[in-house]
């Protein structure tokens, strides 16, 4: 079952060679300890593969198969192998698929059979449902055919995919699929799409209580897991120097402060980066691992007492991180570290800390490219509906974008109810 799993993985059915190979595999009886497992996974792998063919005699060839594979005996994988199976009918139902193993695929199935079947009750549901299983960007010409098929008001389309959208991203929308993918949907009816000067919502910030959550939780994974060999000493220097930045400066919780990620983007108070920063932030602050002997005091004399160096042994993307929070809740980051191991590690799964750390890290980063960084915002990165209207940042968020990384900020409705 490993080498159909690989297929999947790889997409690698519609070479004509792997495809009549697999079905060689798939005709094969099933017997012993972990028959059941096999089982299920040959009607997964059938219902995934007729699903992505549109040739009948391929769907023939999958749907025969599936006919002829053994029953599982285990009830709770029998359940599931019934649902992959009953993904290939033609019977327009809404299943409940939370606690199936292998629920993405399932829900692809069903999604993709509800595309064919012109079914939009069903795909609106499943997108609503389980959006994380469905790249409906991939399917997003099938969608329209669909909602024009069934002759879909432009505004009940838009709010479809803009809700989706925002349960992918709710920042923003990257400019290629604001280019590639909602261009297409501007065509299906009547839509207003306008540039926002105006930002409509003020900034906020996370609460200092969610700043010191995140702060605490840092300090505990740093503690469990001995990460980088940071130890703490050190972070009990950093608070202590932190803390006479905050006092010298009447610093409070962070307000127009900047620590800048200085292994990648400036070199103290040089010239050439220098200005970009001290125009836009009142306080900035240099967060770097300590120089080599020959050059530390030269290096520590140019940073002028605005830098913690940490160890060449620690983890100093967190450090920089630390130093952030340790400010307060409204400092920003001059950094283009996206910090996703962290926070896979440091999260865990939990869906409220994962919150806190991107409404934070979204808000306060701000990247650089040669020797420049993006211009700082007034306001949230944040897709919102109000009173009838999406507002939706659109950014590169990887700076590839002529203009590096200029958000702007779309005003989009509907014009009609019905279109033509």
């Amino acid at each position: 079952m490993s080498l159909l799993a690989e297929v999947i993985r790889c997409h690698s059915y519609f070479d004509e060679t792997v495809f009549l190979n697999t079905v060689k595999i798939l005709k094969t009886t099933t017997e012993g300890a972990r028959a059941d497992g096999i089982r299920l996974g040959k009607m997964r792998y059938i219902a995934i593969v007729y699903h992505a063919f549109n040739d009948k005699e391929k769907r023939k060839v999958m749907k025969d198969l599936a006919e002829k594979i053994e029953k599982c005996k285990i009830p709770m994988l029998r359940k599931e192998q019934d649902l992959f199976y009953d993904s290939m009918k033609n019977t327009p139902v809404i299943l409940k698929l939370e606690k199936c193993i292998h629920k993405n695929d399932l829900v692809l199935c069903y999604f993709r059979r509800d595309l064919e079947m012109k079914n939009w009750e069903s795909i609106k549901q499943l997108l609503t449902l389980h959006p994380n299983s469905i790249s409906l960007f991939e399917h997003i010409e099938a969608f329209l055919e669909v909602a024009k098929h069934r002759n879909i008001g432009s505004s009940e389309v838009l709010d479809v995919f803009m809700k989706y959208t925002s349960i992918m991203n709710p920042y923003f929308m990257e400019y290629a699929d604001f280019n590639n993918v909602f261009s297409r949907v501007k065509k299906y009816g009547r839509f207003h799409v306008s540039e926002e000067h105006k930002k409509p919502f003020k900034r906020t910030h996370i609460s200092i209580k969610n700043a010191e959550i995140l702060k605490n939780r840092i300090d505990e994974y740093v503690r469990d897991s001995k990460e980088g060999f940071v130890k703490t000493k050190e972070y009990e220097r950093i608070e202590r120097i932190v803390s006479e930045w905050k006092k010298k400066n009447k610093i409070e919780n962070g307000r127009d402060v900047v620590v800048v990620d200085a292994l990648n983007f400036g070199s103290g108070k040089d010239s050439k980066t220098w200005k970009s920063i001290s125009d836009q932030f009142r306080h900035v602050f240099f967060a770097t691992r300590l120089p080599p002997k020959e050059i530390r005091a030269k290096v520590i004399e140019r940073y002028n007492g605005n830098a913690v160096f940490c160890d060449k042994l620690s983890a100093d993307d967190l450090i920089i991180l630390r130093v952030a929070l340790e400010f307060g809740p409204l400092t920003s980051l001059v950094t283009n570290d996206r910090y996703r191991d962290h926070r896979k590690q440091i999260c865990r799964g939990n869906s409220e800390l994962e919150k806190i750390w991107d409404d934070f890290l979204i808000d306060a980063t701000y990247r650089h490219f040669d020797g420049r960084i993006e211009s700082r915002r007034g306001y949230n990165l944040r897709i919102r509906f109000d009173e009838g209207k999406w507002f939706v940042p659109v950014l590169d968020s990887d700076g590839h974008s002529p203009e590096f990384r200029k958000i702007k900020v779309y005003c989009i409705y509907s014009k009609e109810n019905v279109p033509k």
